[in-house]
């Protein structure tokens, strides 16, 4: 894009990062796409390239060449996204591993069993939305924005369910100590 730099400076930041953004939120897009091999999260991805463009624009005026830097960002963030799904899937694996494994004595895996058990009529005992989301969330590993895309509520409300059902459920489990323990384990839960 030839005059980035004259443009920004004669016309503005704000009218030629709309023209920007408009002119390549496709490209970006399918070229995150090209690299995570998943949409939702290359949506994320894409606007996030053009909130680093945002968060950076004093110093763009330095780049002639705004599609190559729009590139390189889109690689950056897809490869930080991957390299972060690949530590998770690690850690789940060993978390996993560790306490469902075959090394586990049998006393011990019936003892998991109780309290993944208890855990799940912790969650039965929340109201319906509540427990959709918390399931869906911890149990089934959804984003945020995935589960507000499913079930057609925002993010905010998706937040809401978590903090209620994840209050509701410390109340019930908080007499039981194994529970407790088991559920310090769920990443993100307590």
């Amino acid at each position: 894009m030839p005059g980035w730099k004259r443009n920004i400076e004669e016309d503005g930041f704000e009218d030629k990062f709309d023209m920007v953004y408009h002119e390549n939120l496709d490209r970006v897009y399918r070229y995150v796409v090209s690299i995570i091999h998943h949409d939702t999260i290359a949506e994320d991805i894409a606007a996030e390239v053009f909130f680093t463009v945002w968060k950076k624009r004093e110093t763009l005026l330095q780049y002639d060449n705004v599609v190559g830097l729009l590139y390189k960002i889109s690689r950056d963030l897809s490869m930080n996204y991957l390299k972060s799904l690949a530590n998770d899937r690690r850690k789940k694996e060993e978390f996993f591993h560790y306490y469902f494994g075959l090394g586990m004595a049998n006393d011990e895996h019936i003892l998991r069993e109780k309290q993944f058990s208890a855990l799940e009529q912790a969650i039965e005992q929340l109201p319906e939305r509540c427990r959709e989301v918390v399931r869906m969330k911890f149990l089934l590993g959804k984003s945020l924005k995935e589960i507000a895309a499913e079930l057609h509520i925002s993010v905010n409300t998706v937040q809401n369910h978590l903090t209620r059902g994840k209050f509701m459920i410390r109340e019930l489990i908080q007499s039981d100590e194994s529970l407790l323990i088991l559920a310090a384990f769920i990443p993100g839960f307590l």
